[in-house]
């Protein structure tokens, strides 16, 4: 079985007057890059056996200050028991990133959407979409 990311994106919300008042989405990518990996892990291991797609949603609070003050991890569709498991792992992995000081609070969700399937060699594939076709180069 392959298990492939299919996406990662952020989410902010917060009501700045000013752009460089609250974290930007690169910020948050730039903190969580070096945990990336440790954040699907987490998932990953305890959801081997899991059919079809599996979601991830970290919601981040981050004060003004650049500290993680809340952290609620959310894995909609899995039981009770490995839902605890990926909190934990992924709290202690997550609680370690400190953030950039801004003048206001931030909160930013990260999705991560993951694709169980059981093809070989399967995952994200190249495509184009070019009304002139596409050329190997």
């Amino acid at each position: 079985m392959r298990t492939t990311l299919l996406s990662l994106a952020f989410v902010l919300a917060a009501a700045p007057a000013f752009a460089d008042d609250a974290l930007s989405a690169q910020d948050v990518q730039h903190q969580l890059g070096p945990v990336s990996a440790q954040i699907e892990s987490c998932y990953l291991e305890r959801t081997a056996d899991v059919r079809g797609a599996g979601h991830l949603d970290l919601v981040l609070t981050v004060s003004r200050h650049g500290i993680l003050e809340n952290l609620a991890v959310k894995t909609p569709g899995l039981a009770p028991k490995i839902q605890k498991q990926i909190d934990n792992c992924i709290r202690e992995t997550v609680e370690k990133v400190s953030f950039p000081a801004k003048r206001t609070q931030t909160t930013a969700t990260v999705p991560y959407y993951f694709q169980h399937t059981y093809a070989p060699n399967a995952g994200p594939q190249l495509s184009c979409f070019s009304a002139a076709g596409c050329h190997a180069k």
